[in-house]
């Protein structure tokens, strides 16, 4: 009977290859892990979201504004004194949500996730709320900016 140990035996040809691959590999991998960290800079790194100028407060009557903040729709409350503002893009897939005045919620055309006035998921697929939006007065004008998380 033959033992099953030399039907397993490394070629020099094998051997060679495999020793060769390693450093190849490594001459490959090695780059890339370091590109990926410039690709994805850690936050403290990345620019600071942007400011933005509203509406003037003297303008600002009880019903929402709708804006765009930094490419995508956005709305802005004025309740009981204070000012509020959402970005109206769905957090499921990107949906820009309608505010349904009648509800005093948020809706979402495309899955049906609702959130509630303050941007809260109330039912559907969403996995979190609506991004809120920092809103101050500068000089008499309603200022918004992304708030960090």
């Amino acid at each position: 009977m033959e033992n099953s140990s030399n039907n397993r035996k490394l070629s020099r040809r094998q051997f060679i290859t495999i020793t060769a691959s390693i450093p190849a590999c490594l001459a490959v991998l090695t780059p890339m892990t370091l590109l990926g960290g410039t690709l994805y800079p850690p936050k403290s790194l990345m620019p600071a979201p942007p400011k933005m100028a509203v509406i003037k407060e003297v303008d600002l009557q009880d019903e929402p504004v709708e804006f765009v903040y930094d490419g995508a729709p956005a709305m802005l409350f004025k309740r009981e004194g204070e000012m509020i503002a959402f970005s109206r893009v769905c957090t499921h897939l990107g949906c820009i949500v309608l505010w349904n005045a009648e509800g005093q919620q948020f809706e979402c055309p495309c899955h049906g996730g609702i959130f509630n006035a303050n941007g809260d998921v109330v039912e559907g697929p969403p996995p979190k709320p609506l991004l809120k939006l920092a809103t101050w007065l500068e000089e008499g004008v309603v200022m918004a900016q992304l708030k960090e998380v």
